[in-house]
């Protein structure tokens, strides 16, 4: 079966309101690194061109990010600029931004225009989210019973087959659950597993975490504790 991946962009300008939001909250910075999510780089690119008098920074990156400025909840390599003193950022939600400021240490000024709202996401925050996973990756190595979460999506799923079998080496009960779309109302009906291990998008144990009663983590975030 062929696979054809279209980019799709968001078409909504930038309104004068949300463009004063965003130079309000990037009014204390200098130099300034600016990175994107694909759907958003008009709106970057827009924004650069109508504040000429501020000093932005657009990077590539050399790793999976095909455009300038563009970063992916797995390469935030856009944003390492060690002379910048923040990061604007156009994006949706925690997943693309929340390594910038463990990585790099910086400020993350998060601009979503579609809902038109602007986030400082600082060292801070983001630690708050790590230590969430460490508490995840303690649930997991003391779970009875795991439910994977695989995508029928091409490219979604984590090869994971070896943390399965590292569970049941554990002693642990392993299921799986493959649904193309997650289904978060379905997910909460298995109510006697400990966790669920995500090995589709990992936007999914971020962001739509609060959408299931019981814990979430990456498959990847386990990795390093159970196949050492």
């Amino acid at each position: 079966m062929e696979m054809m991946f279209i980019e799709a962009r968001f078409k909504g300008a930038l309104s004068d309101t949300f463009y004063k939001k965003i130079r309000n909250a990037i009014s204390p910075y200098n130099k300034i690194n600016v990175v994107c999510s694909i759907q958003f780089i008009d709106q970057m690119n827009d924004f650069i061109a109508k504040t000429p008098e501020k000093e932005f920074v657009v990077k590539s990156s050399m790793y999976r990010a095909r455009y300038p400025g563009q970063i992916l909840g797995c390469d935030v390599y856009a944003a390492d600029c060690s002379d910048c003193d923040a990061t604007l950022s156009f994006t949706q939600g925690m997943f693309h931004v929340l390594g910038i400021p463990i990585k790099y240490g910086k400020s993350v000024i998060n601009a979503d225009p579609e809902s038109e709202t602007v986030e400082v996401i600082d060292k801070n925050t983001a630690e708050k989210y790590r230590k969430s996973i460490l508490q995840g990756i303690g649930i997991a190595l003391n779970a009875r019973s795991v439910m994977f979460i695989e995508s029928t999506k091409v490219g979604q799923i984590y090869g994971v087959e070896l943390l399965k079998e590292a569970f049941r080496r554990k002693g642990a009960s392993v299921y799986t659950v493959v649904q193309d779309e997650i289904d978060y109302a379905r997910l909460n009906e298995f109510r006697k597993i400990d966790i669920f291990i995500n090995t589709a998008c990992q936007r999914i144990a971020i962001d739509d975490a609060k959408k299931l009663d019981k814990p979430i983590i990456n498959a990847e975030d386990l990795e390093p504790y159970l196949l050492k």
